[in-house]
């Protein structure tokens, strides 16, 4: 959804996540005459790493940011910082239900085939693999408050960014979030990638979070 208006400055600052869970930002979809889709992250990718906390970039004609319920997807491989991330998430935007999208894949797959490992191995391998996933879910979860809206885990067995498109175009979710898992500098080139890739094939907003260390 490239076709958009630019409105003036831009940028707003959200008071009632800044309440909650530090200053957020808030970025409005502009306009761009060729490359709308990296124009938009580079910006947002910007203010993230000038310590704005979370940035929220909202896409032309979305619903007023007054009202931020709705359904959230949240790409995550489970790990503490991933989960510190959600949390965050969660409580900037508290009204939101969270659907976690984690990839369940067999690493090595290929050279267990090549090895002439078969699928009944493998698939005990997948159900392994998604049943430690949906232990951690319920440790998490385990752990919130008892009026918390609990997330929903989807176990995704594609690759990582087609697997999320494939699936915020079924579910058609309000926002999608992605969390910086920080690294060096190819984990953030494979982010940015991942991330203008998931802009040109959604629809819905963007929340961007800080790595988890930083929130």
């Amino acid at each position: 959804m490239d076709t958009t208006t630019m409105p003036q400055g831009g940028l707003t600052r959200h008071p009632a996540a800044a309440s909650a869970a530090g200053e957020m930002q808030v970025l409005h979809w502009q306009a761009h005459p060729c490359w709308p889709v990296r124009h938009n992250a580079g910006r947002a990718l910007a203010a993230l790493r000038a310590g704005a906390g979370a940035v929220l970039l909202v896409r032309a004609g979305r619903q007023s940011l007054e009202r931020r319920d709705g359904h959230a997807l949240f790409p995550t491989d489970l790990s503490p910082s991933s989960l510190d991330s959600l949390r965050l998430a969660m409580r900037t935007l508290p009204r939101m239900r969270f659907t976690l999208l984690h990839g369940c894949r067999v690493g090595g797959e290929g050279s267990m085939r090549m090895a002439g490992v078969g699928d009944a191995t493998l698939d005990a391998c997948r159900r392994r693999s998604e049943g430690a996933a949906r232990a951690a879910l319920w440790r998490f979860a385990a752990q919130l408050p008892a009026r918390e809206v609990r997330p929903v885990l989807m176990v995704l067995r594609e690759p990582w960014h087609a697997a999320v498109a494939a699936h915020a175009a079924m579910a058609r979710p309000d926002l999608l979030v992605l969390a910086d898992g920080g690294g060096g500098p190819w984990a953030a080139w494979r982010w940015r990638a991942r991330l203008r890739a998931l802009l040109a094939r959604t629809e819905c907003d963007l929340l961007l979070l800080p790595p988890a260390r930083a929130a």
